[in-house]
């Protein structure tokens, strides 16, 4: 069906000519039509001022199906949330308590909770109990004007629970109309079962798990928690190498909790992002910069763990393709709402509105590898944006808390309403 909506108060389109992402500068031009109106169906037919599209109907030029008023509202393209983790099962608000006596992520994770808490309910689940949680999490989402998704494994810590996320994450495909990509994360934190022997469980990712997810091709990517506490360099680089002889694209949590290198191994492998980045260093910039490698800065998770936040002036303006994600998970940032971390973004990371609203749409979506299809509205991408009950974009971070989402489409489908 086609639909014309008329009169629209501010259309942010971020249009990109045909790039893949914005950099630097051109961060701040997020391409507003005011007056506006958009017509579509599945993907974006045409979009302009309210009077071409007056002038398109009466030649015929528009023959919609169904034509909406959206005065004095705005519409967005719908948010790219390039890194989550929400498929998993138990809870973690325990260990929340604990961080705010100021017990540090660390101590808790050495002591068998953070990430081995959530393994032992992953583990204990059953694959419906985990799609229903993965289900919750998406719609909300959803009304949140999240159209795109990326979810990771890495709460089960052996073969069989791995498959069982990443088969949730699948049915997650069939049940939400978001667009989902599925990351492999293996290589999260090393299970009890090997604590004295890391290199044993390193092996057993690259020899048995994923070769198993490539087999069921299960996965897109592959993540590498490459970070002091956690994976070394050395085990980052023969997870990732054998991940890459596979045909996976890679991503790295990097540089998260020490200033480690991992960014430089990230790009130096050809990763497609480096995600976290709060203790980046100058020399692991540059090397982003130069292999083209996305920085998904997190800002939800620095807040939520009272931690440092991502240098994001000096990697715009250094520029990297810059992206902003939610990092939703139990632990250490329980939050699907993308409107909440742009909040974060300008006010804690002093990014600009424009910047975030770049990062948060065509930028997540080149971290996905599909900003040729989605993450702005331009004629041929896909038909996913919001309609948010307020006059202009700025509007979004200046009244911040709630949620100004009024309407989600999909493909050109009304996927939620208030």
């Amino acid at each position: 069906m086609k639909t014309l909506i008329k009169n629209i108060s501010s259309l942010v389109t971020i249009n990109a000519n045909g790039k893949k992402a914005l950099i630097g500068f051109e961060m701040q031009n997020v391409s507003e039509i005011k007056d506006a109106a958009l017509f579509f169906d599945e993907k974006i037919l045409w979009l302009g001022t309210n009077k071409e599209a007056n002038e398109k109907l009466e030649k015929q030029e528009i023959i919609p199906d169904n034509i909406i008023d959206a005065a004095g509202k705005t519409i967005l393209p719908g948010f790219v949330d390039s890194h989550t983790h929400i498929v998993f099962a138990g809870n973690r608000s325990e260990d929340f308590a604990r961080r705010l006596r100021g017990v540090s992520y660390q101590q808790i994770a050495s002591e068998g909770g953070g990430i081995l808490r959530t393994m032992s309910a992953t583990r204990a689940a059953t694959l419906d109990e985990l799609v229903e949680v993965g289900i919750r999490l998406g719609k909300n989402a959803l009304k949140h004007g999240t159209t795109a998704i990326e979810v990771k494994s890495g709460y089960g810590l052996t073969l069989e629970s791995e498959i069982k996320q990443l088969e949730a994450i699948k049915e997650l495909k069939k049940e939400l109309p978001l667009h989902i990509s599925s990351t492999f994360l293996g290589a999260h934190d090393f299970p009890p079962e090997y604590k004295d022997n890391h290199q044993k469980y390193v092996d057993i990712i690259c020899n048995e798990m994923l070769p198993k997810v490539a087999e069921e091709k299960l996965a897109e990517f592959c993540d590498v928690f490459v970070d002091e506490g956690y994976y070394s360099l050395e085990q980052g680089k023969q997870i990732l190498q054998k991940a890459l002889d596979l045909g996976f694209k890679l991503k790295v949590h990097a540089d998260e909790l020490a200033c480690f290198g991992s960014a430089q191994l990230a790009a130096k492998l050809g990763a497609i992002s480096a995600d976290h980045l709060l203790f980046i260093s100058d020399d692991g910039i540059d090397a982003l910069q130069k292999a083209g490698t996305v920085a998904t800065l997190l800002p939800g998770t620095a807040y939520f763990l009272r931690m440092q936040y991502a240098p994001a002036r000096k990697i715009i303006e250094k520029n990297v393709i810059t992206a902003l994600a939610t990092d939703c998970n139990p632990g250490s940032c329980f939050t699907e709402n993308m409107q909440q971390i742009l909040s974060l973004a300008i006010t804690n990371m002093r990014m600009t509105c424009e910047e975030a609203l770049v990062a948060s749409t065509l930028n997540g979506a080149a971290a996905l590898l599909k900003s040729e299809q989605i993450g702005s509205l331009e004629i041929g991408k896909y038909s996913d944006f919001s309609i948010l009950n307020i006059p202009t974009y700025i509007d979004l971070f200046y009244h911040f808390g709630i949620n100004h989402v009024e309407s989600t489409w999909v493909k050109g489908k009304l996927e939620w309403k208030v």
